[in-house]
C-alpha cells in the first residue's frame, strides 16, 4: 500500500462518517415531526457501510462505500388532542426516532471522522518527509 492509497482509503472513511453525521442530524431534526394517523411518518435514515476491496480474509481493503437506508414509516401513535392534525380520538403519529441512539451515533461518527483526519495528516507528513529526503 502506498501513502496515496492510505489517503484515498481515509477519504472514503471521511465520506462515510460525514454521511453518518448527516443522517443522524436529519433524524434528530425530524424526531418531533407530527403527521395525521393515516399519513406516513418520517422514515429514519440509517447509513449502510460496505467495505471495498478484498473480500477474502486477510485481503487488503481499499475503503468503504456508503449508502442510506430508510426505515419504517409506521411511526408511533401518541395522544395530542390539541394538535390540529389529531384524529377524532386526539391521536397523531410521530416518527420512531430514539434521540439517545442518534446522539450516540453522532459521537461515534465524530470520533471516526477525527480518526480518519489524523490518518490523512500522518500520511501527508510521511509523504512530505519522503520528498524532503530526496531533495
Amino acid at each position: 500500500m502506498t501513502l496515496f492509497t492510505s489517503i484515498d482509503i481515509s477519504n472514503t472513511g471521511l465520506d462515510a462518517m460525514q454521511t453518518w453525521i448527516d443522517t443522524s442530524g436529519g433524524n434528530i431534526a425530524n424526531a418531533n415531526d407530527v403527521v395525521a394517523t393515516n399519513a406516513p411518518a418520517y422514515a429514519t435514515e440509517t447509513p449502510v457501510f460496505t467495505p471495498l476491496g478484498g473480500t477474502l480474509p486477510g485481503a487488503p481493503g481499499v475503503g468503504v462505500s456508503t449508502s442510506v437506508a430508510l426505515g419504517s414509516t409506521t411511526g408511533v401513535i401518541v395522544s395530542e388532542p390539541g394538535n390540529p392534525l389529531a384524529n377524532a380520538q386526539g391521536e397523531v403519529k410521530v416518527p420512531s426516532v430514539s434521540l439517545g441512539s442518534q446522539l450516540v451515533d453522532l459521537i461515534q461518527a465524530q470520533e471516526g471522522y477525527q480518526a480518519n483526519t489524523v490518518s490523512i495528516t500522518h500520511a501527508v507528513a510521511a509523504y512530505q518527509s519522503g520528498l524532503a529526503i530526496g531533495s
